[in-house]
């Protein structure tokens, strides 16, 4: 008997079952397919996807504080070669590859600064109408059972229901309340900027956004390094006018550690001397939207003095000053001709045994030279080496070379060419935002209804935020408009005496 019994029972389950498949295929077959805009809109329009977007920002931001930037390291290498040295022959190459070492320009940092924006414009798109019609037309006569039931409410009674409308009306103008009346009912409300402070922080990110962006554009952003010898003219990255380091200045403290440098530059512009000032590390040089910053320096050998030796006599036979930052083609000693086949500024050899140059800074300079002796003598080729004249290769010429003295030190500046018209905006957007957020946080949106409900007046209040600052209120003028039915409460009354 009980199998019969539930023979119906599970009949029935089966066919609920299959009617509720039925209803949510039609369901499915009624509901309309979104097409690709609508889509996208709804992918802009998703909170957490704005989420997922700004943690990404921040996380390539935070990369890009730790990786050193293009243009921004001082040293002398291109990217090709320096960051494979920095990071690591793989790593390196990657960071490069990826334009990580460029992340503030890179076409996927921009593209995320992108988004974000649409982001935020179809979240605020999407959410602005209903709470226009919310705050700047409020219903000023709900239904009364609205009021009753409203949190924040009390009752006052008046002799007369206008004059207790006016008093109340009186004390929330005094609070700086608008007030509408109609009737028997009152409306009030004050803080609706508190309600726009979200929209109007979107929209100091989005300036925020766009001044980050307008580094893409040419001519916008540069940030990059810039070497000056003493004496030196040099033509500014971004600009069209030049720089002069007139004289480079370093002091140091006993350990030997740089204390402070500084560079006496000169602005030349159009072929003239339109600005000196002193760059020092927190006094940059600015023109025409550029800034110097004094970064780095760096010193190297400048002039030498050589002394060309007979080998048989050791007597010198004459001197020559060489320039080594800019040495000249030849040079004339006591009638032999020296002509420059290889100059080397940091010499060195090579994995195949060959000269070659560690840096491009004079810091070992190593110099070939063919010479013709006097009266048409036999033409030989000899190395002469700044730091170490007595290395002489070729033991059967008859001549040798000495420095004489000291080589004399040069100075080059390194400055830092920053120019960032995106900047005014990106400070105006973090303006406004300040103001967004000091809206949103303390400008609280409160409201009152009022109406009368046979002999006594019911006052209702509600608020987005503090609600306590809105009972506070209300108790207080509870108590002015009516002190015998709410009389004054005991600032100690439910709490532990």
């Amino acid at each position: 008997m009980e199998e019969k019994g539930g023979a119906p029972e599970a009949e029935l389950e089966l066919k609920s079952a299959d009617a509720e498949a039925a209803e949510a295929e039609t369901e499915a077959a009624v509901r309309p397919v979104k097409g690709f805009l609508e889509q996208t809109w709804d992918f802009f329009a998703s909170v957490p996807v704005a989420t997922v977007l700004l943690f990404l920002i921040a996380a390539a931001s935070v990369a890009g504080t730790l990786i050193e930037q293009e243009g921004q390291y001082s040293d002398w290498r291109p990217p090709l070669d320096f960051y494979p040295d920095r990071y690591g022959k793989v790593f390196g190459m990657f960071l490069f590859k990826t334009g990580m070492t460029r992340m503030y320009t890179s076409w996927w940092y921009l593209t995320l600064l992108f988004m974000l924006g649409a982001s935020l414009i179809i979240c605020s798109l999407e959410r602005f109408v209903p709470l226009w019609k919310a705050v700047q037309r409020p219903n000023h006569t709900p239904d009364q059972n609205f009021v009753k039931r409203l949190k924040n409410r009390f009752d006052f009674v008046a002799a007369d229901a206008t004059n207790g409308l006016d008093t109340l009306a009186t004390q929330l103008k005094a609070r700086r309340y608008f007030v509408v009346r109609e009737g028997d009912r009152l409306f009030a409300d004050k803080g609706r900027w508190g309600r726009w402070g979200p929209y109007i922080t979107h929209i100091g990110l989005l300036l925020v956004l766009a001044g980050a962006m307008m580094r893409a554009i040419p001519g916008v952003y540069m940030d990059q390094s810039v070497w000056v010898r003493d004496g030196s003219i040099v033509r500014v990255p971004g600009g069209s006018w030049y720089v002069r380091n007139d004289k480079f200045t370093a002091e140091f403290y006993a350990s030997g550690q740089p204390k402070s440098y500084t560079t006496e530059a000169v602005v030349i512009d159009n072929g003239q001397e339109v600005k000196k000032a002193t760059i020092s590390m927190n006094n940059p040089l600015s023109y025409r939207w550029i800034e110097l910053y004094q970064s780095s320096y760096r010193q190297e050998m400048g002039k030498a003095t050589a002394a060309l030796i007979d080998k048989t006599t050791g007597k010198p036979l004459g001197t020559f000053d060489v320039d080594l930052l800019n040495p000249a083609d030849t040079y004339t000693v006591a009638g032999y001709t020296l002509k420059i086949n290889q100059y080397f500024t940091d010499f060195t050899m090579d994995g195949n045994g060959k000269p070659a140059n560690a840096s491009n800074l004079v810091q070992n300079p190593g110099i070939l030279f063919d010479i013709t002796p006097p009266n048409g003598g036999k033409a030989f080729s000899t190395w002469y080496f700044i730091l170490y004249p007595e290395m002489s290769l070729d033991k059967d010429i008859p001549i040798k070379f000495a420095t004489t003295k000291d080589p004399e030190v040069s100075s080059t500046t390194g400055l830092k060419v920053k120019k960032d018209l995106g900047l005014p905006v990106i400070y105006l957007g973090l303006f406004i935002v300040t103001l967004g957020v000091f809206a949103t946080f303390y400008l609280a949106h409160r409201r009152y209804w009022a109406l009368v409900d046979g002999g006594k007046i019911v006052v209702g209040g509600w608020t987005n935020r503090n609600q306590g600052g809105l009972g506070t209120e209300m108790a207080i003028l509870a108590t002015l408009l009516d002190p015998t039915t709410n009389p004054k409460k005991d600032e100690m009354e439910g709490e532990e005496r």
